[in-house]
């Protein structure tokens, strides 16, 4: 099984480089950079598939420099907000390892992480003009597997034979289930943190099911992209941190709350809508909105992760979580009985965490291991500053025994 694995890898990658992709073109390395991090090197590699400048995608490769012990890859998936950067966040004191790649990438493992095609496009350079931004109306799911196909042939030309586990948090969560849908032999474990493409809960699917037709009902009138929602939060975040206890000035809100109650109200209540709220009592954040206060989180790891969000995000990208989890589309799901590695899950009990436990019972794998916090929203795993009990040392531990 594991020479076919390999085999198939590389295959896919010749394949892949000289014919046709999903957005019309073949994916091409365009060029690479390198850069020394203590004892790792950096390498950033531009993956072209078409002759327009949004043809693209960037991968980051983080390993060990020189000769070193090697215990396999780590292939990491993005979040929708702040794309791969997400993954290479040090702590506040900036210590070398303190970030979720270098962590990894210190133990010997290669750690692989898939840049969104959207990050690094200017705000307001779509509604300018400046750029052709209409090829993200074909900016879905269909679209990320492939690239994430791709990138797996760079890594298999990289370390031929060596063992592949995919993984990430939110969206990535959510395309780490894609791609094991898409080629179950193509990884020896499968990390779903906080995202799922699928519900039994007949509540989750009625309200996904709306938001669906909402989306495609947008799409279909010409709205193709979102360059608002990030750009606001970002804002939001911004104030927070600069001026806590000013009044908010953004005129979508009450202006009698203060920055930071503002920012601490919108992490910790649920809020409606595809992003926002995906899941009935969906939170961001566990927080005291009356205390102005998070509860798990650390404002500051909160607020510089927001620095790092895209400008724009495609609705048919969204319209396939929404479509997914109401039960309209289930073609990313329809295949993970043959997906039969390992598998480790981990949720928030107010976050994704009921829709994970149920796509896991999809997943052929007999090994399966599921890590809830009860009380943790969305995204507390992350900024919590006890991070490595929580994501890094059970991620570890799950490498060692898929690995």
């Amino acid at each position: 099984m594991l020479k076919a694995l390999r085999t198939s890898a590389t295959l896919l990658l010749g394949l892949l480089a000289a014919g046709p992709a999903w957005a019309g073109g073949p994916y091409a390395v365009a060029g690479t950079a390198s850069s020394t991090v203590g004892p790792l090197t950096r390498t950033e590699t531009l993956v072209t598939n078409g002759p327009g400048p949004l043809d693209r995608f960037k991968a980051v490769r983080l390993a060990r420099t020189g000769p070193a012990p090697f215990h396999g890859s780590l292939l990491l998936l993005p979040p929708l907000g702040p794309s791969f950067p997400f993954y290479e966040q040090r702590d506040a004191n900036g210590a070398l390892g303190s970030s979720i790649s270098e962590f990894f990438a210190l133990r010997g493992y290669d750690v692989w992480s898939y840049g969104l095609r959207m990050d690094g496009i200017p705000s307001g350079t779509c509604e300018a003009g400046v750029v052709d931004c209409s090829p993200m109306e074909g900016w879905n799911f269909d679209l990320m597997v492939e690239d994430i196909t791709f990138l797996r042939g760079l890594i298999e030309a990289a370390r031929p034979g060596g063992g592949v586990v995919v993984g990430g948090t939110s969206l990535g969560a959510m395309l780490t289930i894609a791609v094991a849908n898409a080629h179950p032999a193509d990884y020896d474990g499968a990390v779903v943190w906080e995202g799922s493409l699928l519900s039994d809960d007949s509540a989750v699917q009625t309200l996904n099911q709306g938001y669906c037709a909402a989306i495609e009902a947008q799409i279909a009138g010409g709205f193709t992209i979102d360059g608002v929602g990030t750009s606001v939060f970002r804002e939001i975040a911004r104030q927070a941190g600069i001026a806590p206890q000013g009044l908010t000035t953004i005129p979508l809100f009450p202006p009698f709350l203060t920055n930071h109650q503002l920012f601490v109200t919108l992490l910790s209540t649920p809020q409606p809508g595809p992003v926002s709220g995906p899941l009935p009592g969906y939170i961001q954040l566990a927080g005291d909105p009356v205390a102005d206060q998070l509860t798990f989180a650390d404002d500051a790891r909160v607020i510089a992760n927001v620095g790092f969000f895209v400008n724009y995000v495609p609705n048919i990208m969204v319209r396939d979580v929404s479509c997914a989890l109401g039960g309209v589309d289930t073609h990313h799901t329809t295949n993970l009985g043959a997906f039969t590695a390992p598998v480790l899950a981990i949720g928030g009990g107010r976050g994704f965490g009921p829709a994970i436990d149920d796509v896991l019972t999809r997943f052929g794998s007999t090994d399966v291991t599921l890590l809830i916090e009860p009380d943790f929203g969305h995204v507390d795993h992350f900024f919590t500053l006890e991070h490595r009990t929580f994501v890094e040392r059970p991620i570890l531990k799950f490498l060692r025994r898929a690995l």
